[in-house]
């Protein structure tokens, strides 16, 4: 009979032990979990400390005569994806640099949306006159431009297809009328898909209101401040 209750009470505090292992086990792999999403959620954000940035930028307004209009919901305010620009190269300093088509786009509003759409239905890759240098060197890269047919002018995407953006941090931003930037953030994850491509930043094409309160949000939503 005192075997029977020792082999009882042994049989009891096996069981005990074993449910005990298996809680701290499963306490283990949450903590670890947490501890994954952790990383994950630093490695999203970025600093401009110490690092080479580029600020490239697309402005028709640069290059057709001051006050005519833009495209299709673009930009028809003169200089106002440049005036963005060189605010962020304000805030975070960095290399300026505009990204120049070859082709004069026509002045007259309808000429010009036509030859924008028929660029994006031949996903043209329009040529251009302006090259970085020096590209390898920088390691974060921001790409401004106005909306044209509901995405970015294809220059752009000449742009992003004439250099190697493996391991860069791409920043997308532009000025728009109505249009949101989702589709342009597409085509950029599509064209360069080894780079690092952060939420860009969509602005009205006046500028209007505190605009450069949502820029410095922006890009301390970028660094994590």
């Amino acid at each position: 009979m005192k075997a029977f209750v020792k082999f009882i009470l042994s049989a009891c505090m096996l069981s005990l032990l074993l449910l005990l292992f298996a809680f701290c086990s499963k306490n283990e792999e949450i903590e670890t979990d947490n501890s994954n999403n952790d990383t994950t959620n630093t490695e999203d954000t970025i600093s401009f400390d110490d690092k080479e940035v580029l600020i490239a930028y697309f402005s028709r307004a640069n290059y057709v005569p001051e006050g005519t209009d833009g495209v299709s919901g673009a930009t028809n305010k003169a200089g106002n994806t440049q005036t963005v620009a060189y605010y962020i190269e304000q805030q975070i300093g960095g290399d300026i640099f505009e990204i120049i088509p070859e082709r004069n786009y026509p002045v007259s509003h309808s000429d010009c949306s036509a030859i924008a759409q028929q660029e994006v239905k031949d996903n043209a890759r329009p040529a251009l006159v302006s090259h970085v240098e020096n590209m390898e060197k920088y390691s974060i890269v921001f790409v401004g431009f106005p909306i044209w047919v509901y995405r970015e002018p294809m220059a752009v995407l000449t742009f992003l297809n004439e250099y190697d953006f493996k391991g860069k941090t791409v920043i997308p931003f532009c000025t728009s009328m109505a249009v949101g930037i989702e589709q342009s953030m597409d085509d950029f994850r599509n064209t360069i898909p080894d780079a690092d491509i952060k939420q860009g930043l969509r602005l009205g094409y006046t500028l209007s209101g505190d605009w450069k309160a949502e820029i410095d949000n922006w890009l301390n939503e970028l660094e994590d401040k």
